[in-house]
Order: C-alpha cells, then structure tokens, then sequence
C-alpha cells in the first residue's frame, strides 16, 4: 500500500452559490492548486462524514488532466 504523506493546511473557504443549480461551489486555494499541480478538470472523489458532530468533506484526485 503506498504511503500518505498527510498535510496538515489550516484554510478555510466560503460556500459560494453555483448559479443555476442546487449545488454550492468551494474554492480550492491558490497555492494548493499550484503546490499541487490541480488542474482545470480534475476529478475528485468525495468522501462525506461526521465526526465529533463535525462535517467533514474530504476529496480524493481520482484522475489528473493535463
């Protein structure tokens, strides 16, 4: 199993309105999506849990674009 280099950046970000649909849009930081290399059409995986009552949405890069 390969190892998880677990990154501990405190940011927060706003829960902005997705204009024509029910959803809401959260904004990936300037310096994660450049430290990371995230890309315009990458695809997540999202994990949704409670924890200690808490939301805790996580994603996952499931396929990088280029």
């Amino acid at each position: 199993m390969p190892q998880l280099k677990l990154i501990n950046m405190s940011k927060t970000v706003k829960a902005r309105v997705h204009h024509g649909a029910d959803s809401l849009n959260l904004t990936i930081p300037a310096d994660i999506v450049r430290e990371h290399e995230v890309n315009d059409g990458d695809i997540f995986e999202i994990e949704v849990k409670e924890v200690e009552e808490n939301l805790v949405i996580e994603y996952k890069r499931v396929y990088c674009s280029e």
